[in-house]
């Protein structure tokens, strides 16, 4: 089972990071906005934080992802660490700021509002990677078992990006 954990961490987390990545690059003003409009750091140091944390995204999911295509474990393990820390950052981050009722800004989507659920999303991240630093890649290399993990973490990606998402409840004029 924690084999199957570490897989999963080895796809769904560079995944995930890479996504975010990407929507960043979209539109690169939404996360400033976001923070602004959270009012948690200094004006003045606004686009410098939003600039630090797609970095370290993009660097967490570059690293991991090439450690994956690799076959490197050092890699994967180090980027893992690395992702587990920042995304525990990111879910005590949400939970401090979701009851100011502000915009996420997450992957460049000023629209999705910073949720119980955008927290836990980071927090079941942070968790993968916590697994897949400390195990690692499977040992079991066999095409089967192998496949298998690749899928898996890929619909771990999925879920845990859409998430979100699909729990904003909007209410319907009658």
């Amino acid at each position: 089972m924690t084999g199957l954990l570490a897989g999963i961490a080895m796809i769904a987390v560079p995944l995930v990071l890479l996504g975010a990545l990407a929507g960043h690059l979209r539109r690169p003003g939404v996360l400033p906005a976001a923070l602004r409009a959270h009012r948690t750091v200094p004006r003045s140091l606004v686009v410098p934080v939003a600039v630090a944390a797609v970095a370290a995204e993009a660097l967490l999911g570059l690293v991991a992802a090439a450690g994956v295509v690799l076959w490197q474990a050092g890699l994967v393990r180090g980027a893992l660490a690395g992702a587990a820390v920042l995304l525990a950052i990111y879910a005590l981050y949400g939970a401090y700021v979701r009851p100011r009722g502000v915009p996420c800004g997450c992957a460049g989507d000023l629209n999705a509002p910073m949720t119980g659920w955008v927290a836990g999303r980071a927090a079941v991240l942070a968790a993968l990677s916590v697994a897949g630093a400390v195990w690692g890649l499977p040992d079991d290399t066999d095409a089967l078992p192998l496949a298998v993990t690749v899928i898996a973490g890929a619909v771990f990606a999925v879920i845990l990006w859409t998430l979100p998402q699909a729990m904003i409840e909007t209410k319907v004029a009658r």
